[in-house]
């Protein structure tokens, strides 16, 4: 350390609060603890540093054993045993390979000291596996009362409330991989007045979802089915939404209702649709896609993944067909207020070059309001679909740019 003329330190000198601060930029809450040894005045420093602690079961679990699952959930445990004495966490992530009964108490104790010791402002409870959706933790009843928590990740977790939820400050919040009904959905988000980003991840059982805050802005909503048996269809009303994100992959008998979404700007649609016999459903998947894109036809701003753009390129066996049915039927969809579009790993065959002019060509001539467009395409290098592509652009005087490894179109 660098001497002081009156004996000791310089760094041991400086002010409380710019120790604090210089302790608060190092990359982890340990490192924090070890940086105490420096000094006898720092003994207890570091307990008014903001904690983030951070536990992922990986290290501790290869391979996937009983014994390694409780090493994992002991090792936490001690952690938390001194964390206890911290006057501030920020933030507490806790990642174990699966649900067992064996670690029940453990959760407990991690959740118990999310919400009442720690009294943490971000907690992810995230289970890497699951065995069914059915096996699952459930959240206690205490936990639906907090007022400090801002941000809450959970992932294989049961959420059956008694009662109320009263998550006051909440201001983020990820559900996944767990079975919901309209009913606890509701009283979520009654109990969230603050809530501005609501993420479903793979959520089983809501078929309606009603969003009435002016709050809550922005929803993400990603589905995995391939196993349903009969319709099943999403309802979205949510007036106030204004960024929305569609994902995942699922069967044709799923589908997305977008009721009300009025204040929508931009819009992610990514989702990968399976039909049971392409030959024999060809206009129904016409008709699947033309109904996505209808729901989001007065937005700025439109992602799409690669699905629809492989579904917009060859929506027909014939080629000749496909470049007749495109042009005059396919997308036949006005999008008057779309100021931006963006394709998502934009990939293309040789076969299929001939409709990327009459797909820019059909975009342009329906986004009358478009100010600019991005195609990320993921080439290691220039070929000849490539300058088919920038052909193409030029012929619609679409300008082009590019980056990196991705090459991307710049403003109309």
């Amino acid at each position: 350390m660098m001497a002081a003329a009156g004996g000791g330190d310089r760094l041991t000198d400086l002010p409380e609060e710019i120790l604090l601060h210089i302790l608060s930029m190092l990359p982890n809450s340990r490192q924090v603890v070890q940086m105490s040894v420096l000094s006898s005045e720092w003994r207890f420093l570091w307990k008014s540093v903001q904690a983030s602690l951070y536990y992922n079961s990986e290290v501790y679990l290869k391979p996937y054993k009983k014994e390694n699952i409780l090493d994992y959930a002991a090792s936490v445990n001690r952690e938390l045993h001194y964390w206890r004495f911290c006057d501030k966490i920020k933030s507490f992530r806790v990642f174990p390979n699966s649900y067992e009964d064996f670690i029940a108490h453990d959760v407990d104790l991690w959740v118990h000291f999310a919400f009442n010791v720690g009294k943490v402002e971000e907690f992810t409870l995230k289970f890497c596996y699951f065995k069914s959706l059915g096996f699952a933790y459930n959240f206690p009843e205490y936990a639906y009362t907090n007022t400090v928590l801002r941000n809450l990740v959970l992932g294989y977790c049961w959420l059956r409330p008694s009662g109320n939820v009263k998550w006051s400050n909440l201001v983020s919040l990820s559900i996944g991989d767990a079975v919901m009904t309209e009913g606890v959905m509701e009283k979520v988000l009654s109990g969230c007045p603050n809530l501005e980003c609501l993420e479903l991840d793979k959520v089983v059982g809501i078929r309606c979802l009603d969003i009435t805050s002016a709050k809550l802005t922005k929803l993400i909503v990603t589905i995995y089915e391939t196993d349903y048996d009969e319709d099943h269809c999403l309802e979205i009303h949510a007036p106030h939404i204004r960024h929305l994100e569609l994902l995942g992959l699922c069967y044709d008998k799923i589908h997305f209702q977008l009721r009300n979404v009025a204040s929508l700007v931009t819009a992610l649609i990514s989702v990968e649709v399976y039909f049971a016999d392409l030959e024999e459903n060809l206009e129904k998947e016409c008709k699947y896609l033309q109904e996505l894109l209808h729901h989001v036809a007065n937005v700025k701003n439109l992602e799409l993944g690669p699905w629809c753009i492989e579904k917009l390129l060859s929506m027909y066996s014939n080629e000749d067909e496909r470049r007749r049915r495109f042009e005059t039927n396919s997308f036949n969809c006005s999008l008057p207020h779309l100021k931006f579009f963006k394709f998502i790993n934009f990939r293309g065959k040789p076969s299929e070059k001939k409709f990327v002019h009459p797909l820019i060509k059909c975009l342009c001539k329906n986004a009358t309001a478009l100010k600019k467009s991005v195609i990320a395409c993921n080439f290691r290098r220039r070929d000849v679909f490539w300058d088919f592509v920038v052909r193409s652009l030029q012929m619609c005087n679409v300008p082009y740019y590019s980056e990196q490894r991705h090459w991307f179109l710049g403003t109309l």
